[in-house]
Protein backbone atom coordinates (compact mmCIF):
# COMPACT_ATOMS: atom_id res chain seq x y z
CA UNK A 1 0.00 0.00 0.00
CA UNK A 2 1.50 3.30 -1.06
CA UNK A 3 1.46 5.06 2.29
CA UNK A 4 4.18 6.74 4.35
CA UNK A 5 4.20 3.72 6.66
CA UNK A 6 5.14 1.49 3.72
CA UNK A 7 7.55 3.75 1.85
CA UNK A 8 9.44 5.35 4.75
CA UNK A 9 13.04 4.22 4.77
CA UNK A 10 12.81 2.21 1.56
CA UNK A 11 14.95 3.21 -1.41
CA UNK A 12 12.97 3.90 -4.60
CA UNK A 13 14.58 0.87 -6.26
CA UNK A 14 13.06 -1.40 -3.60
CA UNK A 15 9.64 0.20 -4.02
CA UNK A 16 9.91 -0.20 -7.81
CA UNK A 17 10.88 -3.86 -7.44
CA UNK A 18 7.90 -4.51 -5.17
CA UNK A 19 5.62 -2.65 -7.59
CA UNK A 20 6.87 -4.92 -10.37
CA UNK A 21 5.55 -7.94 -8.46
CA UNK A 22 1.98 -6.74 -9.04
CA UNK A 23 0.07 -7.60 -12.22
CA UNK A 24 -0.62 -3.87 -12.54
CA UNK A 25 3.05 -2.95 -12.11
CA UNK A 26 2.37 -0.45 -9.33
CA UNK A 27 1.92 -0.17 -5.59
CA UNK A 28 -1.67 -0.12 -4.42
CA UNK A 29 -3.14 3.20 -3.36
CA UNK A 30 -5.47 3.76 -0.40
CA UNK A 31 -8.17 4.72 -2.93
CA UNK A 32 -7.97 1.19 -4.40
CA UNK A 33 -9.12 -0.23 -1.07
CA UNK A 34 -11.64 2.55 -0.46
CA UNK A 35 -13.33 1.88 -3.81
CA UNK A 36 -13.88 -1.79 -2.94
CA UNK A 37 -15.17 -0.94 0.53
CA UNK A 38 -17.57 1.60 -0.99
CA UNK A 39 -18.82 -1.00 -3.45
CA UNK A 40 -19.31 -3.64 -0.75
CA UNK A 41 -21.22 -1.14 1.39
CA UNK A 42 -23.52 -0.25 -1.51
CA UNK A 43 -26.75 -1.86 -2.67
CA UNK A 44 -24.88 -3.17 -5.72
CA UNK A 45 -23.20 -5.74 -3.47
CA UNK A 46 -26.42 -6.95 -1.88
CA UNK A 47 -26.08 -10.44 -3.39
CA UNK A 48 -22.49 -10.97 -2.27
CA UNK A 49 -21.96 -13.10 0.81
CA UNK A 50 -19.21 -15.20 2.31
CA UNK A 51 -16.46 -14.25 -0.15
CA UNK A 52 -12.76 -13.64 0.27
CA UNK A 53 -11.65 -10.76 -1.90
CA UNK A 54 -7.97 -10.38 -2.65
CA UNK A 55 -7.69 -6.62 -3.01
CA UNK A 56 -4.02 -6.81 -3.80
CA UNK A 57 -3.48 -6.08 -7.49
CA UNK A 58 -2.77 -9.77 -8.14
CA UNK A 59 0.42 -9.40 -6.11
CA UNK A 60 2.63 -12.40 -6.82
Amino acid sequence: MNTALFTKGKPQEVIDRIAGMSAFNRIGEPQDIADVVLFLASDQARWISGQNLGINGAFA
